[in-house]
C-alpha cells in the first residue's frame, strides 16, 4: 500500500491568544488548535507555525503527529494562553525547526512565484499551503542558519540580579568613577564584571556612549548645592513672550524613572492581551467624511502626485471629486471604497492596480487610491482617539488600573535596564536631595513588588513611584569627612562595594617599563602599608595616579602634585609623620637655635625651645634613589 500523500498547512497564532514565540522558547509546544480542514490533516503532514500581529513571521517547522480529535490543552502550554480554552479540536505536533529566536519575517521571504499565494496574514487558524512554500521556508532556516544561530549572549546567561542601588566606595585614586563605566554596562547588558575586565576599553567607551544617547545610562555628580529640585522636581523661572513665569521642572531623577517605568509598562503588555479597537467600517467611513468636510481639507494626492480637489459629499456617502487643472467631476462610490478597504490586506501593496482596476474599472484607478490612502491614514489617527478614550474611561471606572502588577523575573529579563550614576553622592546633604524618595529606593518598594509604595510629589501633586528596572550606580571617596554625613537609614539602602588600591595594575596598564628603575608597584605598596599603620585601610593612595607615569618627571610631579597634599591632608600637616611615610630623604629637619622668643614665664618655653622644625626638600633636589629608598632603605648605586 502505498504511503499518504503528504499534505502541507499553515497554523496561525493571535499573540492576543496564544503567545506562540514563548511557547516555542520555552519548548513546551505539543499541539495546535485545528479550526478548518479537520477531516484533511493527518499524521504525517508537515506545518508551518506562524505568529501574526506586530511581531509576525514563521517561528517554526512542525510534523503532524495524531490525528485531529477532541483534546485539553496540555498543562505545559496552558501558562502562554490569555485565556485557556475549553475542550475543542487540536492535533498534535512535532517540531522540527525552533525559530523562537530568528523567526522568518515576511521581509525574508521572496515576493515572487509559490509565495505569492502564501496566506500568512490572513484571518482565521488554518490554511492549506503547498510543499514548494514549505521548501522555501526550509531552504532559508539552513541557509541563515537559524536553528544554529547561538543566543544572544544576555539570553545565555542567568540574571545576575545585581543591587538595585550600590556605592562604590574607596581610597582617592581607585578608580571609582573608571569603573562605572564596567558596572553599567554590567546591568544593562547582564555580563559579569570580570567578562567585561577583558575587554578593550575603547570599545566599552562606545558602547557606554551609546547607552547614554539612548538615555538608558545619565550621570549627574552631586556636590553641596545640588537640592530636591534639581533632583526630583521643582519650581523654575522661565521667561516667556508674557515675561517671567514660574514652571514646574522634573529633575534628573523623575526623568529616567519616566523612561524606565515606559519601558517597563511595555513589557507588562506584551505579556498581556493587547487592547484593540473593534469598529465597523460604516463607523470608520461616516468619521472620515466628517474629517473631509471640514475647512482645512481641500484635496487628495494621487499615486502620481497630483491633486484631486473635494468638491463635495453627496449623499449615501459618495464622494464628488475635481482633477487638478481639470473642470470634469468624478465620482467615487462609497461602496467601491469599501470593497478596496476590505480587500488592502490581500495585495502586497495598498496601490496594486489590478486588484483596484477589477472593482473600479481602469479609468478611476488614481481617485480611488487618492481617497484610499488618505482614509488609511485617517484610520491611524482614528484608533490612536479610540484608545485614548477608552483609556480614559476605564481609568475613570478603575482609577488603579495602570498600576504596575506584581512583576515576574520573566518580564524584567525582557525589560530594557537604566542607569543613574551619581558620582561624589555624599557630597550633597543626602537627606535634603533625596527627601521622600529614602522610602521609593528600597527593593519591595518599588513598582511591581508586594509593598510597591506610590507618594505624591509636593511640587506636581502626583503619583511617584521608582520602577524595578532602575538601577543606582554611586561613587563616594572614603577619606572624605563627609561622608560620615551619611545616616543610617541611606546607608542599609544601598549596598557598599569596596575598591581598594592595585598595585599589580600599574605594571599591566604600562605601555612601557618605567625607565628609571623604580618599581612603583612596590613603592606604591610601600606607601599604602605605612598608611594604614599609622592611620587605616581608607586612608591608602589608589593606583590610578601612578598609571600615566611614564618617566622620572611624571613621578615627581604626581608626588608634588597629589601624593605630598593628601598626606599633608591626612596628618594634618604633621611632617614628621610624613616623614616616618616617606623618609628623610623627602623630609628633612631644621634647627634654628637662635630663635628668641619674648621676655615672658613660660612652664614650656624650653619645650618650644627645642622643638625640631621640619621641611620638604625641593622636589628638584629629589632623584630615583631617593623614590627607591622609600621601598628599599638599604638601596646603594
Amino acid at each position: 500500500m502505498a504511503n499518504p500523500e503528504i499534505l502541507y498547512w499553515l497554523f496561525q497564532s493571535n499573540p492576543s491568544v496564544f503567545q506562540l514565540r514563548e511557547a516555542l522558547k520555552a519548548g513546551v509546544l505539543q499541539t495546535h488548535a485545528v479550526k478548518s480542514h479537520r477531516k484533511k490533516i493527518k499524521p504525517g503532514d508537515k506545518v508551518i507555525l506562524w505568529q501574526t500581529g506586530k511581531l509576525s513571521g514563521c517561528y517554526g517547522l512542525a510534523t503532524v503527529t495524531s490525528a485531529v480529535m477532541d483534546m485539553a490543552i496540555p498543562e505545559s502550554e496552558s501558562a502562554f494562553f490569555s485565556e485557556v480554552p475549553k475542550v475543542g479540536p487540536r492535533v498534535k505536533l512535532e517540531i522540527d525547526y525552533n525559530l523562537w529566536n530568528r523567526p522568518l519575517t515576511r521581509e525574508l521571504l521572496p515576493p515572487y512565484g509559490s509565495m505569492k499565494r502564501f496566506y500568512a496574514g490572513l484571518p482565521g487558524t488554518n490554511y492549506k499551503a503547498t510543499q514548494r512554500q514549505y521548501e522555501i521556508l526550509e531552504q532559508l532556516v539552513k541557509a541563515l542558519d537559524s536553528v544554529n544561530e547561538p543566543l544572544p549572549e544576555y539570553e545565555l546567561k542567568t540574571w545576575l540580579n545585581p543591587p538595585l542601588n550600590q556605592i562604590l566606595y574607596g581610597p582617592p585614586g581607585t578608580g571609582k568613577t573608571y569603573q562605572t563605566v564596567n558596572y553599567a554596562l554590567s546591568i544593562i547588558e547582564n555580563r559579569s564584571l570580570a567578562e567585561l575586565a577583558l575587554e578593550n576599553r575603547l570599545e566599552l567607551r562606545r558602547r557606554y556612549q551609546e547607552y547614554m544617547a539612548s538615555g538608558q545610562i545619565n550621570f549627574v555628580t552631586f556636590h553641596q548645592s545640588f537640592s530636591y529640585e534639581d533632583f526630583i522636581e521643582g519650581i523654575k523661572p522661565h521667561t516667556g513672550p508674557e515675561g517671567l513665569a514660574y514652571e514646574i521642572e522634573n529633575g534628573i531623577f523623575k526623568v529616567i524613572c519616566e523612561e524606565a517605568r515606559h519601558c517597563l509598562l511595555e513589557a507588562i503588555l506584551e505579556e498581556q492581551p493587547q487592547f484593540q479597537v473593534k469598529f465597523k467600517f460604516g463607523q470608520l467611513y461616516t468619521a472620515f467624511l466628517d474629517y473631509i468636510r471640514q475647512e482645512n481639507f481641500q484635496y487628495f494626492i494621487t499615486p502620481h502626485q497630483s491633486r484631486v480637489f473635494l468638491h463635495r459629499v453627496q449623499p449615501y456617502g459618495n464622494i464628488a471629486l475635481r482633477v487638478e487643472k481639470s473642470y470634469s467631476v468624478k465620482t467615487v462610490r462609497r461602496d467601491f471604497i469599501r470593497q478596496l478597504y476590505l480587500n488592502l490586506s490581500k495585495w502586497e501593496e495598498g496601490k496594486a492596480i489590478g486588484g483596484v482596476e477589477s472593482i473600479v474599472g481602469k479609468g478611476n484607478v488614481g481617485v480611488y487610491l487618492a481617497v484610499l490612502e488618505e482614509l488609511k491614514k485617517f484610520e491611524s489617527d482614528y484608533i490612536q482617539n479610540l484608545e485614548k478614550e477608552a483609556s480614559a474611561i476605564d481609568a475613570s471606572d478603575n482609577p488603579t488600573q495602570f498600576e504596575v502588577p506584581l512583576i515576574t523575573e520573566s518580564i524584567l529579563s525582557r525589560c530594557r535596564k537604566y542607569v543613574l550614576i551619581i558620582d561624589e553622592i555624599n557630597r550633597a546633604n543626602l537627606s535634603a536631595v533625596l527627601g521622600e524618595l529614602i522610602t521609593l529606593l528600597e527593593p519591595d518598594k518599588r513598582d511591581g513588588q508586594m509593598e510597591a509604595t506610590q507618594l505624591i510629589l509636593p511640587y506636581s501633586k502626583t503619583y511617584f513611584s521608582v520602577p524595578p528596572n532602575l538601577y543606582i550606580v554611586g561613587t563616594m571617596n572614603a577619606t572624605d569627612r563627609s561622608a560620615q554625613a551619611m545616616d543610617l537609614a541611606l546607608r542599609r539602602r544601598f549596598a557598599f562595594q569596596e575598591l581598594l588600591p592595585q598595585p599589580t595594575l600599574i605594571d599591566q596598564e604600562a605601555k612601557v617599563p618605567f625607565p628609571a628603575g623604580i618599581n612603583l608597584a612596590q613603592l606604591l605598596t610601600t606607601l599604602n602599608r605605612r598608611i594604614e599603620q599609622l592611620l587605616d585601610s581608607q586612608h591608602c593612595i589608589g593606583h590610578a595616579y601612578f598609571l600615566n607615569v611614564y618617566d622620572l618627571d611624571d613621578l615627581k610631579a604626581v608626588f608634588s602634585q597629589t601624593i605630598i597634599p593628601l598626606l599633608k591632608e591626612y596628618f594634618f600637616n604633621d611632617f614628621e609623620k610624613i616623614g616616618m611615610i616617606l623618609g628623610r630623604n623627602f623630609v628633612h629637619a631644621i634647627r634654628d637655635l637662635n630663635t628668641e622668643f619674648a621676655d615672658f614665664d613660660a612652664s614650656y618655653g624650653s619645650t618650644f625651645a627645642e622643638k625640631t622644625i621640619y621641611d620638604l626638600r625641593p622636589m628638584e633636589e629629589i632623584n630615583e634613589i631617593d623614590f627607591i629608598r622609600i621601598y628599599d632603605k638599604n638601596y646603594q648605586i
